[in-house]
């Protein structure tokens, strides 16, 4: 089911997070400038924390000057009609820019408070970021609960504002194609990672509806990248493409058998954007020939019988994998050799094999033979 957000609920959730930021005393929560002041004491990268700092208070900080860049945003933009929606955003912003490249003067320029504003009429989406966490929101007037007209602008949409995030995040923004109602769509490409090794990546797009007040999540798509794209027999597929009415996104993901940090199983997944619905269209994969034995192994270690019988060409392999494969398993080493008939013998693990046969049957890879290592008995 789409995800349908409506402004009231984004801006409850706004007014209990900064009601929360409040001290015991109740006391006014600080302002942006103070909030800076007090980010200016952590270091510039959250990966490179001196003992004495704390990540979560860091990222506190960075979630109330984030709310607090929100409400710059729409106080500029209902101030006045003087100019354009765009630029009455980008002043409030240039002067929270300014303020933190005064208080952060001695961090990078790329790790002090900054924003990015695509315009998508009749919305605003902002990109924000500081230090090294990066956040979007967008902007709209929506009409009120009662379905009557409104002239104020109000946040509809936030991002990663959750207490529990990544070290290092961002936000990438794209203008998507409108389906024939005209309806502004984007995707939003949010990237993830710790300190060190592999990084999450998500795909998000939304359409907003101004008659009913809705953003609704219409495309939804998790996965990972390595550190880099050079995984042996493993080459990664496809490339972003967000222009035009067919749209492309690649990822990979971890599965049973990957040999080292990075991913080996990759994909690219085509949407059709040309009608009033996001449709999916196609999904396809770098290595097609072991996309079964991923998917086999790890719905046997669930012991879900109907779903690795899908991947397996008969009812006895799909069952003697539920039975045989082990709940841990690390491939460490795959080998993969041409067979006769057009059969692939897969080799997973070094000194403890299995062995398995895929055959292209009907348009599809299918597992054809399995083989579990003999276990010897251990001596009395």
């Amino acid at each position: 089911m789409a995800s349908r957000l409506r402004p009231a609920a984004f801006l409850a959730a706004l007014s209990v997070s900064l009601v929360r930021a409040q001290q015991p005393d109740q006391t006014p929560p600080p302002d942006f400038r103070q909030l800076l002041q007090k980010l200016a004491a952590f270091s510039p990268d959250a990966c490179d924390m001196r003992a004495d700092q704390s990540h979560e208070e860091a990222a506190d900080i960075e979630t109330r000057i984030f709310f607090k860049a929100d409400e710059a945003v729409v106080q500029g933009l209902n101030a006045s009609h003087a100019k354009s929606p765009r630029e009455r955003a980008a002043a409030a912003l240039q002067k929270l820019e300014r303020m933190s490249a005064e208080i952060n003067a001695a961090w990078p320029a790329d790790n002090r408070f900054y924003a990015e504003i695509t315009d998508l009429p009749p919305i605003l989406i902002v990109r924000l970021g500081i230090r090294t966490r990066g956040t979007f929101t967008a902007f709209a007037i929506p009409a009120d609960e009662s379905g009557k007209s409104n002239q104020q602008w109000r946040g509809i949409r936030s991002g990663d504002l959750s207490e529990e995030h990544s070290f290092r995040s961002g936000a990438s923004i794209y203008p998507l194609h409108r389906g024939p109602s005209g309806f502004a769509r984007f995707l939003v490409q949010f990237d993830s990672m710790g300190c060190a090794g592999s990084f999450g990546v998500s795909y998000e797009a939304y359409e907003w509806n101004p008659q009913d007040g809705y953003l609704t999540q219409i495309i939804k798509q998790d996965g990972s990248f390595g550190l880099d794209d050079k995984v042996p027999d493993f080459p990664q597929i496809g490339k972003l493409q967000t222009k035009g009415t067919l749209i492309t996104l690649p990822y990979c993901w971890f599965s049973p058998i990957d040999t080292w940090d990075n991913p080996s199983l990759c994909a690219v997944d085509t949407y059709d954007l040309s009608g009033d619905r996001a449709r999916f269209r196609s999904r396809t994969y770098n290595r097609p020939d072991l996309l079964p034995i991923a998917k086999a192994i790890e719905y046997a270690q669930h012991h879900d019988y109907p779903a690795v019988l899908a991947y397996c060409a008969s009812s006895q392999i799909a069952r003697r994998l539920v039975r045989d494969f082990p709940a841990s398993f690390s491939a460490e080493n795959v080998q993969v050799s041409p067979q006769p008939n057009g059969r692939e013998r897969v080799e997973l693990g070094f000194e403890t094999k299995y062995r398995f046969e895929v055959q292209k049957q009907a348009g599809r890879w299918r597992i054809v033979s399995f083989t579990a290592p003999q276990v010897t008995p251990a001596p009395q």
